[in-house]
This record gives structure tokens, C-alpha cells and sequence, in this order.
């Protein structure tokens, strides 16, 4: 069973919102005091956080490490990350996309072929993501690329 962590100011959002996704999937919005906590298998980085740089190095060649595309601040803070880099946003080079963006939904779109965590390829295609009022879409599409690895 794969563990999610999502780390970054938008961090408890994603969590949020991949949690209503996703039935029975482990995921923990990591803070600075957590950071030593269950180890993941996913790490959603939802912006620049202190404790990216320090949960790199505990990430393997067979975990994934999710960063926002449109966030270009976040990929110095990459160095030395060994996990597969999955990037989702609103940026036409991004893993996952939105392609649209409709009241109370968002169309996500898997752009390029991957493995999921438990080793089927996940081809292109689109599936459809629920946005709760309080949630921004933004935090649904980085939820929806660990549903996606995870599922």
C-alpha cells in the first residue's frame, strides 16, 4: 500500500483533497516537525518548503517525487533527488495537466506515459477530478497526479 506525503504551504490542501479521492492510500501533510515521520513512497512538493531538501535524500530510485511545473522556484531545490520526478500544472511540459476547468470540476490529463506505483503504465488519457468549494485547482491537480501514480 503506497504512502503519500505532501509537503509546502498548499501542502494541507492537497492533502485534503487527494484524501477525498482516494480510499484507503496513507497520506500525511508533512510540516518541519513531521518530517521524520512514515515513510513515503510519493512526496508531492506543493511549493518551496524547508523540509523538501531534507526528505530528498530519503526518497529511492522507486518512489516519485511530484513538484508543480509552473513553480519555478522549486527545481534548485531539487539536487540530488534520485526518486522518478513526476510534474504537474498548468504548463504544457507537465506530466499531468489541467485541460479544462469547469464549476465544481477539473479534466486532468495524463500528457506523457509513466509507471504507477504498482507498475502498470499509465498511458495518456483524461479523467475527471471533483473540486470541492474550498478547494483551489491548483491543490486538486497536484492531488489528482498522486491519485494517478498511486491508483
Amino acid at each position: 500500500m503506497p504512502s503519500v506525503g505532501i509537503i509546502g504551504n498548499n501542502g494541507r490542501e492537497v492533502a485534503k483533497a487527494f484524501l477525498r479521492m482516494s480510499k484507503g492510500v496513507s497520506c500525511y501533510h508533512i510540516t518541519e516537525k513531521h518530517r521524520l515521520g512514515p515513510k513515503v513512497n510519493i512526496l508531492v512538493a506543493a511549493g518551496v518548503s524547508p523540509v523538501l531538501k531534507s526528505m530528498i535524500p530519503s526518497l529511492t530510485e522507486e518512489d516519485y517525487l511530484v513538484v508543480n511545473s509552473d513553480d519555478k522556484e522549486i527545481f534548485p531545490h531539487l539536487t540530488g533527488n534520485t526518486a522518478q520526478l513526476i510534474t504537474y500544472g498548468f504548463n504544457t511540459r507537465a506530466c499531468i495537466t489541467a485541460s479544462s476547468v469547469m464549476d465544481g470540476g477539473l479534466q486532468v490529463c495524463i500528457q506523457r506515459a509513466f509507471y504507477g506505483i504498482d507498475g502498470t503504465e499509465k498511458l495518456p488519457q483524461e479523467f475527471s477530478a471533483k473540486i470541492a468549494e474550498s478547494e483551489e485547482t491548483e491543490s486538486v491537480l497536484g492531488a489528482a497526479a498522486a491519485w494517478a501514480i498511486a491508483k
